[in-house]
């Protein structure tokens, strides 16, 4: 309940308290924190990196109404996905899941409508697999416009399988799955207000050094964890180029990866890795915050092209051994339309 004689702003807006001082005394430390604990790289992504960092974020970022918004988010029934839709549909935002399991999708946008109380939060099939399921879903999507695109569905696979096109399935889930998705849906994007697109990678890219012919035929033997990181590191790379080719055209383009989060994926994917780390690894809220960030506040819309982690641009390598070249990049930008069979002409405005 608002009480009676509040101080109000000049808009009649009832004032924020003053943060009490020790939030002046909390940040300086904790940016020199961030000095001697995130260079080792454990104690960033972990969920000890996020309380620190989180020190140092603005809260008034994240308090938007986003009733006028549409967003669309690809394996948004679980993990860091749900998280977001979650975190979006509390601030009232129309938001679409969209996975290949129905059910799944349809059990949590019943939940979702009970625990937000916003009705406007909805489901549809695709398999970012299947050419002809992105095909489908973006002639069905009842949508004129989008605001936000967050493409975040992403596949770490034990054993090396192929789609029906030929293209191994890690790439095809993580990478031309999502470009052709994003193709698909330029026109609504076009047509959205502060429209953005939001690729989630993941950290362990920084372990690869961007390599065309393996991303598109991982050696053998089939190392899952290698094919995954080599499609995130291309993710970044075709980030990058996507955001140059839409500036103009009033689409914001972004990437980010989680740090280390708990979620399903990880638990079923990595195993051991789940077993060591469990007590130390993030929740799917803290991974999925700068998703939510990058998706409902405006500051990054001025920075579109860069690479984030808890709020924060980020450099694309940590070791010089996984810079690559411009021909390089470019290679990958040709190459990644001739298996997403799209025309690269597809991004200019006419």
């Amino acid at each position: 309940m608002e009480l009676e004689g509040a101080a109000r702003g000049p808009h009649g807006a009832p004032l924020k308290p003053p943060r009490p001082w020790h939030h002046f005394l909390v940040q300086p430390l904790a940016k020199a924190a961030d000095l001697l604990f995130d260079p080792s790289i454990v104690f960033s992504f972990d969920q000890t990196g996020y309380l620190r960092h989180r020190c140092q974020f603005d809260d008034d970022d994240l308090d938007v109404d986003m009733s006028h918004r549409i967003c669309v988010v690809t394996g948004g029934n679980s993990g860091l996905g749900l998280a977001t839709t979650r975190a979006l549909a509390e601030r009232g935002a129309t938001v679409w899941i969209l996975g290949r399991n129905t059910v799944r999708s349809e059990r949590e946008v019943a939940q979702l409508k009970r625990e937000t109380q916003n009705p406007h939060i909805h489901q549809a099939h695709l398999d970012l697999t299947e050419p002809d399921s992105i095909t489908q879903l973006s002639q069905t999507l009842p949508l004129d416009r989008i605001d936000i695109l967050i493409n975040n569905a992403g596949a770490l696979l034990s054993e090396k399988n192929v789609t029906q096109n030929g293209i191994d399935q890690s790439l095809a889930t993580n990478l031309t799955g999502h470009l052709a998705l994003t193709a698909a849906l330029l026109e609504r994007l076009r047509r959205g207000e502060r429209a953005r697109i939001i690729w989630v990678s993941s950290g362990g890219m920084y372990a690869k050094k961007l390599n065309v012919d393996h991303l598109f035929s991982p050696p053998a033997p089939f190392d899952g964890v290698a094919a995954y990181a080599q499609a995130k590191r291309a993710m970044t790379v075709i980030s990058e180029q996507l955001s140059r080719q839409l500036a103009s055209q009033g689409i914001a383009v972004h990437c980010m990866h989680p740090g280390w989060a708990a979620t399903p994926g990880v638990e079923q994917s990595l195993p051991r890795f789940w077993q060591i780390t469990r007590p130390i690894l993030r929740t799917p809220a803290a991974g999925a915050d700068t998703i939510v960030w990058l998706a409902v506040c405006d500051k990054a819309a001025a920075q579109p092209g860069l690479f984030w982690f808890d709020r924060k641009p980020r450099s694309l390598h940590l070791l010089p051994r996984t810079q690559h070249t411009t021909e390089e990049a470019n290679h990958l930008w040709a190459s990644v339309h001739e298996w997403a069979q799209l025309n690269p002409i597809i991004w200019d405005y006419s």
